[in-house]
């Protein structure tokens, strides 16, 4: 064998090949030259042609057929018998087989008949809905049609008539029921199109109820219904001609005259349907009344010469319709009909499936009438059905597994995947781990729920079956995988994990082919583009910086990538995201080569403590060899170092080794909500300790989830080496959990019930309004409260009373406290602090650092250009932070923050300035602070609730509803100026549209007044128990409660003895029902206030400024008495101050 001539046909092979399989020039020179070359290589021997020669052969065979242009297998025969080629040559020439062939080769067309037989009468019936356009009017019908598949008996009906309208379900049941059922009973299958109408769940039910088998027809498998759609085909074509014969004969006549002639004249094993159904024929009248003595047809009509001659003309057009139809359609089945065998897949068989219209889904990629081969995709399963004898064969659908996607597809839709293809999926199982899956474990695993898609709703043309398959014309389907669990469309904010060593990964589709035309060229790489290249001029910034100016100037961003495995292949698939998340953990987790050495020193001791707080708690049980599971059944650790920012500042490293959840083979299982105290808690156990001059102290438990009860469940963990190493074992040993561990989905649950179980030990009660409170009674007399927020907790008790002391030292003993301080703490990031009369709580530290929206100056003069999606991300921030702060000790921003919030989808650059605006607003104003009022344990106290809104003052037209709830002295309900302790707050959007500003005044009022049930609720139990939790209005009750709106629609229909439904308004005067009950059961009072005296006023609308005149006034207010019911306008001009009462004698404030 010469070597030169070897590289010769293996360079012109590929030359050939990376044509997609033209004949060039080359190739029409050297077609005789290449056969000989074929045959001198093999010399006739003596003895049997080795696997190595056969080979050998094989690959010369495949090269002249690629330098050939992929021709006939025929001619390469042929040319190899003129040019003498040897019998061994022959005989492997004959088994030669082409994968890139295979792909490219027609498919055998779907098969035109059926040789099932046909089923028993009314058995089985099909239904479908006919579109007919009357050819006189253009105007559209929609028509209904049931057909018996056992004697071809049809009835049909107009449901919907124009181009837009489409009948719905309800119409077409109704429709089965009085047109069929009523007639003929029901049926025992109903087959139809999942289409439309008829792909709806009341079908399903409907069937379920009635004992009816409902088969579902693949649109692509047209002869599963060929009955049905041939019947509406052939109605469509009798009705035209019937429409243009007859001018006068409206749309109903004729869809009945076509059915007629169907039903009396269309031949079905030798009879009409009609004598199949009732056993004879009409006569010429379209009586089937069979009587002795008939009457001569011309005596049985008024004017029976032009009423015979009409009907007459009307069914002979209506015949000689249905003898053209029935002509065409012999011819059709004539011209087509041939044997054609028909594949029978198995499953776990790899295919690709035709898909019509593939890219019409977006811009980007806008439809086309082509359709696209998509694939790989495995076969799952095979329907079957069941002949007459019992015996199983093959049915009509196919489900296959693609991905996450479980497809249906008809037989005729799928093709077998070529030699080539199954290997390049062998590969990409064997190398990635992530090849099709088809085992039904495998698709419950990752599909999951009970959603499938129905591909076999797209019938391909013939024509475009071919098209689809020739490589010049369609690029043939890509392997493309995202890897991860139920992964979103990737985003430029998307986060990608490590460390995750999840062996199998789930499959995810392959993208669609496109033409080659809108490919990039082989050989080209696609051509990036620079990030500076997308940024507006008008973005950037109109100053020069002086660092930047220089040719040399650059900037060093350094992400490590992981070392693992798996998770560097995930890093790599999508570089951007990983880049985009590696850099947000950055910014809070601390890593150890980016410290100096004073810095890792700290991170060891704080290592060395983490430790120390494992090995005391015995998170962990070390195991023998033998009872040590597989490391995939152990779930890893790893250390999380952060900077702890302290209360003046400083900084302190703090290590935590945290469990890696997500590995937990239970993870999806378990049980994860966890309570925590609420701000309305926290508010009421200020205002016990406030006024009974308790001392509160606040205690942090170091390495809390450690100190929890025992693990309930067998969980096995590989711990950290140094952990490993202080447990005396190796490093990488399997171990089993013993404790709740940071990282575990389930660990706080198990703390909070840790902690429940221990104080309700030691005599404390859960309370029923927030199950993270405890209080301790004596003889029913509250002693002292606990509360707390993960693990962080606060105390409240006198420290003269021995059995509340001997709770805290109980406490103390049995879990490890870090941080313990008494009357000035700092708690979820709000400073308590204790005052003369009472707390004061503050979050200046957290003000300072709440970020506003980088904006030039050249940017701030576009105010009316839509923001930047980064922009929007910075406006989120900003406000997300500011609402945080409202929530917890800011109400005189919360409405604003609100506001602002429902304009973030459609904000512009004014909007970024109004933000900024209110940012540094609120720094102006980080030195207010909210006030828990210390008073007199002998006052009974009320909780107060003002409530206001804003009719549609929001972008998208909604309401706005503010509410403010406290606790004062009765003496406030006699129009008093008394200390206020705010107790809650909130500005929200109402929930439904309100058409009018009494509707949302009612909302507001409602809703407030629900917001002051549970407050007295809560305020109740703390103060006196709770013997039977069901008497709720009783417990309620002991409680006053009054509700302030600046309303007189709600004050007036409060005030009237019923509420009156009636009006435009029906609907809040409803809701108002529950607030008038409130009256009657809970002794709810009402007061009116003018819109300056209301609290709520700030909640709803942006610049009020009620609350900082409450701030100043020392958290101080009265509910100011107008007899006149004066509104805020007119007292403003008559000259009196917004708390001045009506009164003469009253002072002004």
């Amino acid at each position: 064998m010469v070597d030169v001539g070897v590289k010769q046909y293996m360079i012109l092979g590929t030359y050939a090949y990376g044509n997609h399989y033209g004949i060039t020039n080359k190739t029409r020179q050297f077609p005789q030259a290449q056969a000989a070359h074929v045959n001198e290589q093999v010399t006739p021997s003596k003895h049997t042609t080795s696997e190595a020669e056969k080979e050998r052969i094989r690959r010369q065979l495949y090269l002249l057929h690629a330098a050939t242009g992929h021709g006939s297998t025929r001619h390469l025969i042929e040319a190899l018998k003129r040019r003498k080629a040897k019998p061994e040559v022959l005989e492997l020439a004959k088994q030669f087989k082409c994968s890139i062939c295979a792909e490219k080769q027609r498919i055998t067309p779907r098969h035109l008949a059926s040789l099932e037989v046909l089923p028993p009468r009314f058995h089985t019936i099909a239904a479908d809905i006919g579109h007919w356009q009357d050819p006189r009017d253009h105007v559209s019908h929609q028509f209904m049609l049931i057909i018996d598949e056992g004697s071809r008996f049809r009835v049909a009906r107009f449901v919907t008539q124009g181009s837009k309208q489409q009948p719905n379900a309800a119409t077409c049941l109704h429709y089965l029921r009085e047109g069929w059922s009523q007639y003929f009973g029901l049926p025992r299958t109903l087959r139809l199109d999942p289409a439309g109408a008829f792909r709806s769940e009341a079908v399903v039910s409907f069937c379920e109820r009635n004992g009816i088998y409902l088969e579902n027809i693949p649109a692509d498998a047209h002869w599963q219904l060929g009955v049905c759609e041939q019947a509406v085909q052939g109605l469509k074509t009798i009705m035209t001609k019937l429409a243009e014969t007859d001018a006068d004969i409206p749309a109903e006549l004729v869809l009945a005259v076509a059915v007629q002639t169907f039903n009396s004249r269309e031949q079905v094993r030798g009879f009409s349907p009609m004598q199949h159904v009732f056993g004879q024929s009409p006569d010429s009248t379209g009586r089937i009344i069979g009587t002795s003595d008939r009457v001569p047809e011309e005596m049985i009509t008024e004017s029976a010469t032009e009423d015979l001659r009409l009907q007459a003309h009307r069914r002979a057009s209506a015949e000689k319709a249905l003898a053209d139809w029935q002509a065409s359609q012999r011819i059709s089945r004539a011209m087509n009909s041939r044997t054609r065998p028909v594949f029978d897949y198995q499953p776990g068989e790899l295919v690709y499936y035709w898909r019509s219209q593939v890219s019409g889904q977006s811009r980007k990629h806008p439809g086309s009438k082509h359709g696209y081969f998509l694939g790989p995709a495995r076969i799952l399963a095979t329907e079957q059905r069941r002949d007459a004898q019992g015996c199983l064969y093959p049915g009509s659908a196919v489900w296959c597994v693609r991905g996450r996607n479980l497809v249906k597809c008809c037989p005729e839709q799928l093709r077998r995947a070529s030699e080539r293809e199954e290997l390049l999926e062998a590969l990409a199982g064997e190398h990635t781990g992530d090849a099709t899956p088809w085992t039904f474990e495998k698709v419950a695993d990752e599909i999951g729920g009970n959603q499938y898609e129905d591909a076999s709703q797209e019938r391909p043309p013939l024509t475009e079956w071919q098209r689809a398959q020739d490589p010049e014309q369609e690029v043939p389907p890509q392997r493309f995988r995202l890897r991860g669990k139920r992964p979103l469309p990737p985003t430029e904010d998307q986060e990608m994990e490590l460390g995750n060593d999840e062996d199998a990964t789930p499959s995810q589709p392959s993208r669609p082919g496109r033409k080659l035309t809108s490919q990039t060229p082989r050989g080209h790489p696609a051509r990036g583009e620079a990030w500076y290249h997308t940024v507006a001029e008008a973005s950037w910034s109109s100053q020069d910086t002086s660092y930047w100016a220089e040719q040399s100037a650059a900037v060093e961003v350094e992400v490590a990538l992981p070392q693992e495995a798996t998770a560097l292949r995930r890093a790599t698939h999508d570089l951007r995201a990983y880049f985009t998340g590696a850099l947000r953990r950055r910014a809070v987790e601390v890593h150890e080569k980016h410290l100096n050495e004073s810095e890792r020193a700290a991170f060891r001791e704080a290592k060395e403590a983490e430790v120390r707080n494992f090995v005391a708690a015995e998170a962990f049980e070390a195991l023998p060899e033998h009872l040590r599971p597989s490391r995939d059944q152990a779930v890893n650790m790893r250390w999380l170092l952060t900077w702890k920012v302290k209360e003046d500042g400083s900084r302190k490293a703090k290590a935590r080794a945290v469990l890696l959840g997500y590995q937990d083979p239970s993870y999806a299982q378990r049980e994860t909500a966890a309570p925590v105290m609420t701000r309305q808690t926290r508010q009421l156990l200020l205002q016990v300790a406030a006024s009974r001059q308790w001392s509160i102290h606040k205690g942090d438990v170091t390495g809390a989830f450690l100190q929890g009860r025992s693990y309930p469940d067998t969980l096995y963990c590989i711990p950290t080496d140094e952990i490993c190493h202080a447990m005396g074992l190796q490093s990488g040993a399997i171990t089993k959990l013993k404790r709740a561990c940071y990282g575990l989905v389930d660990a706080p649950l198990e703390w909070y019930r840790t902690v429940a179980e221990f104080l309700e030990e030691i005599g404390l009660t859960r309370t029923w309004s927030d199950a993270c409170c405890w209080t301790y009674r004596v003889g029913g007399e509250l002693r002292g409260i606990i509360a707390g927020h993960v693990d962080d907790f606060l105390f409240t008790g006198s420290a003269r009373d021995p059995g509340w002391q001997e709770i805290l030292a109980k406490i103390k003993a049995r879990f490890k406290w870090g941080d313990w301080d008494t009357d000035d703490f700092v708690q979820c990031g709000v400073q308590i602090k204790r005052v003369s009369d009472g707390f004061e709580l503050s979050q200046e530290r957290y003000v300072a650092d709440i970020p506003d929206v980088p904006l030039n100056s050249s940017r701030r003069k576009e105010t009316q250009e839509s923001t930047t999606p980064w922009e929007k991300t910075k406006l989120r921030a900003s406000l997300g932070a500011l609402s945080w702060h409202a929530q917890q000790t800011a109400p005189h921003v919360a409405a604003e923050v609100g506001l602002l919030l429902s304009e973030v989808n459609c904000s512009t650059v004014a909007t970024i300035v109004r933000v900024n605006q209110l940012v540094q607003w609120t720094k102006d104003r980080k030195d207010y602070r909210l006030k828990i009022h210390g008073f007199s344990p002998s006052e009974p106290l009320g909780v107060y609730v003002w409530v206001d809104a804003a009719s549609q003052n929001r972008v998208d037209g909604g309401s706005t509803q503010g509410y403010f709830l406290g606790l004062a002295p009765q003496t406030l309900i006699q129009g008093e100026v008394t200390a206020i302790s705010p107790m809650g707050w909130g500005s929200h959007k109402i929930d439904r549209a309100c058409r009018s500003p009494g509707a949302a005044e009612t909302q507001a009022a409602v809703n407030g007044e629900d917001e002051m049930f549970f407050l007295r609720f809560q305020w109740s139990e703390l103060l006196f128990g709770i013997t039977n939790v069901r008497a709720k209005d009783q417990i309620v009750a002991r409680i006053p409660g009054c509700v302030i709106t600046d309303s007189r629609n709600v004050y007036d229909k409060m005030m009237s003895e019923v509420v009156s439904i009636k009006g435009a308004e029906k609907r809040a005067n409803i809701e108002l029902l529950g607030l008038k009950e409130s009256q009657w059961s809970t002794k709810v009072q009402i007061r009116w206030v003018h819109s300056e005296a209301q609290l709520a006023n700030a909640l709803t609308k942006a610049g009020s400024r009620e609350l900082e005149l409450f701030y100043k006034m020392g958290f101080r207010w009265r509910i100011v008495e107008d007899e006149k019911m004066r509104s805020a306008r007119r007292r403003k001009a008559q000259g009196l101050e917004p708390l001045e009462g009506s009164s003469p004698t009253e002072s002004r404030i």
